[in-house]
């Protein structure tokens, strides 16, 4: 897909509103779809999962827990930070059923004290860390690339020293990546995500849409791996351009997803496993934040 530089700013404008860890950005979700295990969970996607409450509080084991028996089908669950002590719940929750877990350390700027509190909960899980990543859209937002280079560097060398030697990364949308293919080079492999209802495309053509973006990313990328770290569509909310929320659509979306991923499923982190009525809207986000859920 060919996209201008005009289009690609109002995207990135919009690609804004993609994922962020408790007390900031992050805003999407779903409710319950009619939407059978089999079919809502693609066996080896991966899945967005937050431990919050709908007043923000941090969820209970128990909680957690109960929240992982109905994530069937995936082969790996991506949190961002490591506040709510969720790298050890999601941990025991995710080990049981089989499924990787995709940590995060949300603040750049507290890389540091970050990474241990993440070598903390992981120091004797390492096989079931998936990927870490550092930084979510920090240079969509404006943020600069140097710091989260640093940051991605620092965190890699406390790991590796902490035994953890999975991939390292940082995450940002299609269009800051390729854009700055510094990103790409600083990470193990190119973390991109992508939301093609902000590019106002049909639900049916989700899956095409973001497949194209990650080819781009790829080729900017100088050929490296390329993984989409968060891909859905809302339920409910306002319609911008020919996408609209709906519950036939957003599981449009999800089996259009699916299909153009389907040689290579791992490659693809379907946003998000439940509603997030945490979030809060902004004028970019079409009143769709909490209504990304694919489960509930």
């Amino acid at each position: 897909m060919k996209i201008t530089a005009l289009v690609f700013a109002a995207i990135s404008a919009l690609q804004l509103t993609a994922a962020q860890p408790h007390g900031r950005r992050h805003l999407h979700a779903g409710r319950n779809l009619d939407l059978d295990k089999k079919d809502a969970a693609a066996a080896g996607n991966g899945i967005v999962y937050s431990p919050y409450n709908a007043d923000g509080t941090c969820k209970s084991q128990d909680q957690v827990n109960s929240d992982f028996s109905k994530m069937n089908g995936f082969s790996l669950v991506r949190i961002y930070g490591v506040d709510c002590n969720q790298v050890s719940t999601v941990l025991n929750a995710a080990k049981p059923k089989g499924m990787k877990v995709f940590a995060g350390i949300y603040d750049v700027a507290q890389v540091d004290s970050q990474v241990q509190s993440l070598i903390a909960a992981a120091k004797n899980s390492w096989d079931s860390i998936d990927t870490v990543s550092v930084g979510n859209e920090v240079v969509n937002a404006g943020g600069a690339v140097a710091p989260v280079v640093a940051a991605v560097n620092s965190a890699r060398n406390a790991l590796r020293a902490a035994g953890y030697n999975g991939p390292v990364v940082t995450v940002d949308t299609f269009i800051a990546l390729i854009n700055h293919p510094e990103l790409c080079q600083a990470s193990d492999y190119a973390a991109a995500n992508c939301h093609a209802y902000f590019a106002g495309v049909d639900a049916s053509s989700a899956g095409s849409y973001v497949s194209e973006q990650a080819a781009a990313v790829s080729k900017a990328c100088g050929g490296k791996k390329t993984v989409i770290t968060e891909s859905g569509w809302p339920h409910q909310g306002g319609t911008n351009g020919q996408a609209v929320p709906s519950k036939p659509n957003q599981q449009a979306a999800i089996d259009s997803l699916k299909g153009s991923f389907s040689s290579n499923p791992s490659s693809l982190i379907l946003f998000t496993a439940f509603d997030d009525m945490w979030k809060q809207d902004n004028g970019n986000t079409f009143g769709c934040e909490k209504f990304y859920g694919i489960l509930g």
